[in-house]
């Protein structure tokens, strides 16, 4: 009975003892279906946008030892609407002024998920795939774009968008920090199109957390 026991003991052992980076190598991003599609002006699809934000700031959590969040319908349906309000406005700002909840604690409480706390994150993004990166402009009415060396850039897709507005906001403290809270268990996110923005369009994003 022992010699058949200590195998399990053993494991439950190492199971225990990870350090810290064997903990890290261990967590990856979930791939969400249909990810890799690219966005649309008309029909950008909210919940597989969520999604694939879910799954990037999953990942980050994993990496540091936290639980991961849950995703919320009421939460997702506030941050779109939040996001399209900053879309038409132009306005990167958690305070709007017309047409939706008008803050935070409004979407918290309209989202119908009880909660204790709650976090937002904020941004806005290239319609393309441009940000942070050098791109030659080979016709604005046609919205056509490369790499200097000829390579041509479109639309972002589910997955590059949501994999670039996590990593911005974990390189800014406050977003980071709300990202990585402990006592945060659901969130949903959104986004809304500005197709009149500079490059063919901009993407205002909203992440609403509570815990």
């Amino acid at each position: 009975m022992l010699r058949s026991l200590l195998p399990v003991l053993l494991a439950a052992c190492l199971a225990v003892f990870l350090s810290p980076a064997e903990a890290q190598a261990r967590c990856s991003v979930q791939k969400v279906a249909g990810e890799q599609k690219q966005i649309s002006y008309k029909q950008l699809n909210q919940r597989l946008l969520d999604a694939a934000i879910l799954a990037q700031v999953n990942f980050y959590r994993c990496k540091h030892g936290l639980p991961k969040l849950a995703p919320a319908g009421g939460l997702r349906k506030q941050a779109s609407r939040h996001s399209m309000w900053m879309a038409r406005s132009g306005k990167l700002s958690h305070k709007a002024t017309s047409g939706t909840t008008r803050s935070l604690k409004g979407r918290l409480k309209s989202s119908g998920v009880k909660y204790k706390t709650g976090a937002e994150n904020i941004g806005v993004m290239r319609f393309y795939n441009l940000d942070n990166r050098r791109f030659l402009i080979r016709s604005s009415g046609k919205c056509v774009f490369t790499t200097p060396s000829g390579q041509r850039i479109g639309r972002h897709s589910y997955h590059s968008l949501a994999k670039l507005a996590v990593r911005e906001w974990m390189e800014s403290p406050g977003h980071r920090r709300n990202i990585l809270r402990r006592n945060l268990r659901h969130t949903g996110a959104g986004a809304g199109v500005r197709p009149n923005s500079q490059y063919c369009g901009a993407v205002f994003l909203t992440q609403i957390f509570s815990g």
